[in-house]
């Protein structure tokens, strides 16, 4: 059986499909583009890209927090310590490279967070965020925020980064149609009828796929970036401090 947090093995039928596959597809571009050295995965989870850095970087370290990891992944969570990302503990300016994917809307203190990504890396060291903007509460109650580029921008360049690679990791047709996805699917079964039970895995075997393939496929040729699922971001810790 394939693992199922290998992204690229997700089925067509997969609710998050579109946002995953872009997320991986981005991660492949950067990884051989930015990451070297040591690597901190801060709110890393199960590591579902690992594999994607570990050509490119000596050590990878894998930090989350316990509570969270605890609610999302239990026993499956593969960090190597646990503790809070705003306030690790670990040594000042001793990574190359930060990752941290889909983590920033769940700390309640953005700034501090940023801050501590700043403090961690050595000068001129990388770090490479994924940042969700179009998505429903999730992980609850460990969610807190939604940020514009623009918000993005500020948030890191107020801490002293200096911003490589800013933009949507699709537009608004993809991201309107993960949308009607999720309407789909994220409903609470306690309150679902055995009629909307069955539409709802009838919509799973043919409409979720059909639908998957139409973002993955025609989001280029009807692209609007004003509307977005997640933002990629790369910032540089400045060399003269």
């Amino acid at each position: 059986m394939a693992d199922k947090n290998d992204f690229s093995s997700w089925s067509w039928r997969s609710p998050t499909k579109i946002t995953r596959n872009n997320i991986l597809r981005h991660l492949k571009r950067l990884a051989p583009k930015y990451a070297s050295g040591k690597l901190a995965d801060l709110g890393c989870g199960v590591k579902p890209y690992h594999a994607i850095f570990e050509p490119f970087i000596k050590s990878y370290l894998g930090v989350d927090f316990a509570a969270a990891a605890e609610k999302n992944y239990g026993e499956n969570t593969k960090a190597d310590i646990y503790a809070d990302c705003i306030d690790t503990k670990l040594e000042s300016e001793i990574f190359d490279t930060i990752l941290s994917t889909q983590v920033l809307e769940h700390i309640s203190d953005p700034e501090k967070y940023v801050g501590e990504c700043y403090r961690l890396l050595k000068r001129g060291g990388i770090g490479i965020f994924t940042i969700p903007f179009l998505w429903p509460l999730h992980s609850e109650p460990f969610d807190y925020y939604r940020f514009t580029k623009y918000a993005l921008e500020k948030l890191f360049m107020a801490k002293g980064f200096d911003i490589i690679e800013l933009g949507p990791m699709e537009g608004a047709y993809a991201a309107l149609i993960q949308a009607k996805i999720i309407s789909v699917y994220m409903r609470s079964a306690e309150k679902e009828s055995i009629l909307r039970k069955i539409h709802r895995r009838m919509a799973g075997f043919f409409l979720v796929p059909f639908l998957n393939f139409k973002a993955l496929y025609l989001d280029n040729l009807f692209w609007n970036d004003k509307l977005c699922l997640n933002y990629y971001l790369v910032v540089r810790k400045k060399q003269i401090i």
